[in-house]
């Protein structure tokens, strides 16, 4: 005699998602949450999902298919993902969007973005609104939730995931949802899994919202499942983005005005450049990266002003680079202020001629409104003249998603070692391997976790009538 039908782990998009589906069949279900709170870290997301086929699509005039969606999808990831597992992803979209949209969630419009040939980013509530539409529809499918409890270990008997040992206690269950999330909070999984991204932001890696979400991105499916014989993929398939030293919570991209060059005193990169591009081109310069600008850049930016309907500061879209941080942060160190750019460069440890020669030509491409190294829109740039000039470091590592977790089928199902399911246990959302590939593609994290959270509940439902 089992205690329940279904046990999911984690409670943010796949975990809910999941345990919807599997209540929908009639099936018991417990979300066991390792935190205090449901929701994870998806309640801070943004919550944009890629979708294809949408009826909102539709509403602006923009054709589209699963199909199409899916043969860019493959493409985009050099063809590393499953064929049966991306075509699910992708097929599954446009009906979770209309699911989602049909139960009251604010889709807001759609959206293109710089990896897809047609707009398929729909935009949503924010993840707040649709952890609380996936909670209350749990709940009134009779959904139990276990909260500060986290898992030591997945039990097995005769070959078949069996329950959770969870402080010293067993629950025993027909089937298991793995659905805890991503690795970005867990600095040894970093370095095991995405070595490539541990180099580039040493000691600086952070999960995008800072320490406070660390909690929420442990990994924990990666070491479950490897202990009861899980096949781990996905190594160094990730999405981050850029951030000087002194910010934890950071934007993906930076202030326009801002001219970054490598250690060789080069640009390599426009600096507007989306989360893609940037990906790729930190991963090919010379590090350490500085980001650069003069005192007129800096006394421009200034909070707007503005109020906004509450009556609080309209801020900035980048309030980090605003002129009263700047001024705090050179007092603590973290920028390099200099009255000439050859003496910044020897400050840097970068070679001046360079240095020189490639703010000499961003200045001329400036007046000429012409960027003719990078291309970057001209219209925000900005000359780096006058003293003092100012520089601060800056690197790839605010993780937004991590791929790396147990590989899994179509069917939301784990594989072991040799490719073969291993019964009882299931799998959706960032922490399930084989979903997303090496290119970071908007809006694909939250379309793992609504499309495979409803594939694994579904399927271990139906695993656990059998």
């Amino acid at each position: 005699m089992t205690d329940v039908d279904v046990i999911v782990l984690g409670s943010g998009f796949a975990g809910l998602r999941a345990a919807v589906a599997a209540s929908a069949t009639g099936a018991s279900v417990l979300v066991v949450e390792a935190q205090n709170e449901l929701g994870g870290r998806s309640r801070f997301s943004w919550a944009n999902i890629m979708g294809a086929g949408t009826r909102f699509q539709a509403e602006l005039g923009i054709q589209d298919s699963a199909e199409a969606m899916y043969e860019q999808y493959m493409r985009l990831n050099a063809f590393r993902l499953d064929a049966s597992v991306a075509w699910a992803l992708c097929a599954g979209t446009g009906p979770e969007i209309e699911w989602l949209a049909d139960n009251g969630a604010d889709i807001r419009g759609v959206v293109p973005n710089e990896s897809f040939e047609v707009p398929r980013i729909h935009r949503t509530g924010g993840g707040q609104q649709l952890i609380e539409l996936l909670l209350k529809l749990a709940r009134a499918q009779g959904v139990d939730f276990a909260l500060n409890h986290r898992v030591d270990r997945l039990l097995v008997e005769d070959g078949r995931v069996c329950g959770i040992e969870a402080d010293g206690q067993t629950l025993t269950a027909k089937a298991v949802v793995l659905a805890t999330g991503g690795m970005g909070g867990n600095n040894s999984l970093i370095q095991e899994w995405m070595p490539e991204l541990s180099a580039l932001a040493g000691d600086w890696v952070l999960p995008v919202g800072g320490d406070e979400l660390a909690p929420y991105a442990q990994g924990d499916a990666v070491p479950l499942s490897a202990a009861v014989g899980a096949q781990i993929t996905g190594r160094n398939y990730y999405e981050a983005t850029i951030r000087p030293g002194y910010v934890q919570v950071s934007n993906p991209a930076l202030p326009g005005h801002l001219l970054m060059v490598d250690a060789t005193g080069r640009r390599f990169v426009d600096e507007t450049a989306g989360i893609a591009a940037m990906h790729g081109a930190f991963n090919a310069a010379a590090a350490p990266v500085y980001a650069i600008f003069d005192e007129g850049a800096k006394t421009s930016y200034k909070p707007t002003g503005e109020k906004t309907p509450e009556g609080k500061p309209k801020r900035r879209l980048h309030p980090d680079w605003v002129e009263d941080v700047v001024d705090a942060m050179v007092e603590k160190q973290h920028f390099v202020k200099s009255d000439s750019l050859a003496d910044l460069a020897t400050q840097l440890g970068i070679p001046a001629a360079p240095l020189l020669a490639t703010i000499d030509q961003y200045n001329s491409d400036a007046a000429l409104g012409h960027d003719s190294v990078q291309l970057k829109d001209a219209s925000v740039m900005r000359k780096v003249v006058s003293g003092p000039f100012y520089a601060t470091e800056i690197r790839l590592s605010s993780i937004g998603f991590t791929g790396a977790g147990p590989r899994v089928n179509a069917q939301g199902a784990v594989l072991d070692t040799k490719h073969q399911v291993i019964p009882g246990l299931f799998a959706g959302g960032e922490c399930a391997g084989g979903l997303a590939g090496p290119m970071s593609i908007g809006g694909n994290p939250t379309a793992t976790c609504f499309v495979f959270g409803r594939i694994a509940g579904e399927s271990a439902a139906a695993f656990a009538q059998e």
